[in-house]
């Protein structure tokens, strides 16, 4: 009986390791068909154009072609399910961004879980987002800003892309942090709610930069800070948050994207397209062309970019309860 265990057991070694073996084999030719990047937004957009910029240069050092797929809704949940849902074969990823650890707590149900069901690849980029206002306003500065908000509660208004949008959750992250009442107006959008920040109907918005350099440039809009903890090289007169006495540090950056595939996808394909993808950011091509976008390219290993959506959704999680803003 002792030697018939023993021989099972040498035998379940010599299968696992074959099986382990056979698994190796066949992930090392990854990928032998075109890869499909799944963007969870409308084309056109920055998170599209990044996704574009980045796919080609993937799918020129993996020698084959990357597939944009653009799957637009539910801030982005429509894009996310079906990642969630997809063979773990590496063959379809994900570009995700803050809404990854935003939504949880903005929808009372989800077709997916943001921890359990995708495979973090890497960080991709950032950009930082700016807080503008008329150029007519009597601020000049944040603190003439936050001084107007203090005397009059209530009077000034902000507005956004949407509830639950970066540019509703900055605003109240820095209306919660600073005590101050200013009165939200949500748009389908943000270049409808920038157009009437021009027009004078809306006092404040917080935004990406790049949506915003021109306007700022033409005297149209006026800036007053940005997020991070440096200045933009595009808008270099512009302190951020902690210059102008207003430190904002949960808002590291504005806008981040990363890489993701399906959760259980092979350790060695996740990691084949962590290296692709930071070979791909180091590219001075695509670093130019980010650049060009006011976006800095990032990178991290897969166990970095985790821990980077758990303090996301740490943060926002507090800053959406503290806001009042209700599950849909």
């Amino acid at each position: 009986m002792f030697n018939l265990l023993r021989w099972s057991q040498r035998c379940l070694a010599v299968m696992m390791v074959v099986g382990f073996s056979l698994s190796q084999a066949a992930n090392s030719s990854y990928p032998e068909r075109p890869v499909k990047l799944i963007i969870p937004y409308a084309a056109g957009g920055p998170t599209d154009v990044l996704g574009r910029i980045v796919g080609q240069k993937m799918g020129e050092l993996l020698k084959q072609t990357v597939v944009i797929e653009n799957r637009p809704g539910s801030g982005a949940t429509v894009g996310f399910t079906a990642v969630a849902k997809a063979p773990a074969d590496g063959y379809t990823l994900l570009l995700g961004d803050i809404n990854l650890s935003v939504n949880p707590f903005l929808y009372k149900s989800l077709a997916y879980d943001a921890q359990r069901d995708f495979a973090p690849i890497g960080l991709i980029a950032s950009a930082p987002l700016v807080l503008l206002v008329n150029q007519s306003s009597p601020a000049k500065n944040l603190q003439d800003l936050m001084a107007m908000a203090k005397a009059e509660p209530g009077k000034l208004t902000f507005g956004s892309a949407g509830a639950g949008n970066t540019t509703h959750l900055a605003m109240e992250l820095f209306k919660s942090k600073f005590g101050l009442d200013i009165v939200h107006v949500p748009y389908k959008g943000a270049n409808p709610a920038i157009n009437d920040l021009v027009a004078g109907h809306i006092h404040i918005m917080v935004t990406g930069l790049s949506g915003a350099k021109s306007l700022v440039e033409s005297g149209k809009l006026r800036a007053l800070a940005i997020t991070g903890d440096k200045r933009a090289a595009s808008l270099p007169n512009v302190p951020t948050f902690a210059e102008a006495g207003a430190p904002l540090p949960e808002m590291k950056v504005g806008s981040w994207w990363g890489l993701f595939s399906p959760a259980g996808t092979p350790v060695d394909v996740t990691l084949e397209l962590q290296k692709t993808l930071a070979q791909s950011l180091a590219s001075t091509e695509v670093r130019q062309r980010l650049k060009d976008l006011n976006i800095e390219p990032l990178s991290s290993t897969p166990q970095e970019l985790e821990r980077w959506v758990a303090q996301e959704m740490s943060i926002w999680g507090q800053v959406i309860k503290r806001s009042g803003i209700q599950p849909e």
